[in-house]
């Protein structure tokens, strides 16, 4: 691992918060992925399961925008470079690969909130190489993370085990 091309995550600080009373988001591509990027999600389901995991959500999938934008920093913020929301479930979309092709090199605060049963996995890398350290793990909380890279671009892997879950992202540029 050592200091390769590859992306270096460091965990800065997890500050559980709780939000009570929300339900989520379609399956499929993120809501809100900076351009150009590319999203991949594992294929879709039947509509019947897909529609069986947005009941699960702990907010409707129309207000999982408008909730990521309270959640972690948005386009107002300093620094802000990108975000990412949507929903994760293990039967439409439990994988998921942001592709960030022209994120320049830096370090970024990275701030992940996941809310609902589910457990969702983040790492992050350069195009094309694999994570250099282990990944963030969200459950039911606001994380912030460190991402540094030495070249543009970069991947962002979500893993969901569970429930269905909501996730927002938020990359701010610190150097």
């Amino acid at each position: 691992m050592g200091m390769r091309r590859a992306a270096t995550i460091g965990l800065i600080l997890v500050a559980g918060l709780a939000l009570a009373g929300c339900t989520g988001e379609p399956a499929g591509p993120a809501v809100g992925s900076p351009s150009p990027s590319a999203s991949t999600p594992a294929p879709t389901a039947a509509p019947d399961r897909a529609d069986a995991d947005e009941a699960l959500l702990p907010m409707p999938v129309d207000e999982i925008k408008d909730w990521a934008a309270t959640a972690v920093p948005n386009s107002d913020a300093d620094g802000y470079s990108a975000g990412l929301s949507g929903w994760l479930s293990e039967n439409t979309s439990a994988h998921q690969r942001s592709t960030l092709t022209s994120q320049q090199a830096g370090t970024y605060q990275a701030q992940l909130a996941c809310r609902g049963d589910g457990i969702i996995t983040v790492s992050a890398s350069e195009l094309d190489e694999e994570p250099a350290a282990g990944p963030i793990v969200c459950e039911n909380v606001t994380i912030a993370f460190d991402i540094t890279t030495t070249a543009t671009g970069m991947q962002i892997l979500m893993d969901l085990e569970g429930a269905p879950t909501i996730y927002a992202l938020s990359l701010q540029q610190i150097s």
